[in-house]
């Protein structure tokens, strides 16, 4: 497989359907296939058809998602997108260096599972939960005072750089054992951390903050699948103490 096969595009809760339609148009131009769209207001839509100009098979294999967890369960790496700065405080970067850290996911052979790039809704973006869920931010560059850009516009410069560092990268299909852990397995495990502190009275008063801190941690760390198995056994054999078990 190519592995642009590998990049999603995934549009949270997008209100018009014109949007979804150039958005699978700009997909088209750069040779990306994969659209996600989660909890969408009108589609499918006879306006996005329109809008797709001829894009139809990338609607058509569109998959329409219920949230955000299912959109990118099996993602190794999760990139959000935001057109201002955030009072979170969240690894950032350009579009061309989060092209050049998405060519180095497919250096190692454990690089194999989807890529998602997540666009927020057109009026309010993306929110701090679902930022949460990324490993860094893509801001694109603008004019400070007319920084917001049309939605399908943001996913073509974000797409044409990934193309420039994949276009003629091909992939073969590596054993789950050597993958990074994906988006779901990831939630699991930020779950039981979260439960985890809780048992041993660490947040003190702390949660929100904390959760946080540690999910920036734990996704600039890059874990594998036996990681996240290994540090979740930790966590259990230190719960089994605590309970008596042994």
């Amino acid at each position: 497989m190519k592995a642009l096969d590998y990049i999603r595009v995934v549009l949270i809760q997008p209100t018009h359907p014109g949007n979804i339609g150039a958005t699978a148009r700009a997909m088209g131009n750069m040779g990306i296939s994969q659209l996600v769209l989660v909890d969408p207001v009108d589609f499918p839509s006879p306006v996005a058809t329109a809008r797709a100009a001829g894009a139809d098979r990338i609607l058509a294999g569109a998959r329409v998602a219920r949230d955000l967890d299912e959109a990118i369960a099996d993602c190794s790496l999760v990139i959000g997108t935001t057109a201002r700065a955030r009072s979170i405080q969240w690894p950032e970067q350009t579009p061309e260096n989060a092209a050049v850290a998405v060519a180095g996911e497919f250096t190692q052979p454990e690089g194999r599972a989807p890529v998602a790039i997540l666009f927020g809704r057109e009026s309010s973006g993306l929110t701090n939960e679902e930022l949460e869920r990324c490993r860094f931010l893509v801001r694109i560059p603008t004019e400070e005072s007319f920084s917001s850009l049309n939605l399908a516009s943001a996913v073509l410069v974000i797409l044409y750089e990934l193309r420039k560092h994949l276009e003629s990268r091909t992939l073969e299909t590596g054993a789950a054992s050597d993958r990074l852990a994906s988006a779901q397995e990831m939630r699991y495990f930020y779950d039981h951390l979260q439960e985890f502190v809780r048992r041993i009275e660490f947040n003190d008063g702390r949660s929100s903050r904390l959760d946080r801190k540690m999910a920036r941690l734990f996704n600039r760390v890059q874990m594998y699948t036996q990681e996240v198995k290994m540090l979740r056994g930790m966590f259990r054999a230190v719960e089994d103490k605590l309970d008596g078990k042994y």
